[in-house]
């Protein structure tokens, strides 16, 4: 199995930018929260095609209660 990893990188200006590899679904999300909850104030999230792929974990099925 290919390493998972999360490259970051800290601009000039402070911008930080953080990517992972070879994780899917909510999993990198997850591991980036962990990595970066006390350092950024503000975030954007933009998710790869990788992760939608075999996400057990995302139920994305609306629910509407009458």
């Amino acid at each position: 199995m290919p390493e998972m990893k999360i490259v970051v990188n800290i601009s000039d200006t402070g911008e930080i930018d953080a990517e992972t590899f070879n994780m899917e679904g909510t999993e990198c999300l997850e591991e980036l929260d962990k990595l970066l909850k006390d350092l950024a104030l503000e975030s954007e999230t933009t998710k790869k095609p990788e992760f939608f792929k075999n996400s057990k974990k995302v139920d994305n099925t609306i629910k509407v209660k009458k």
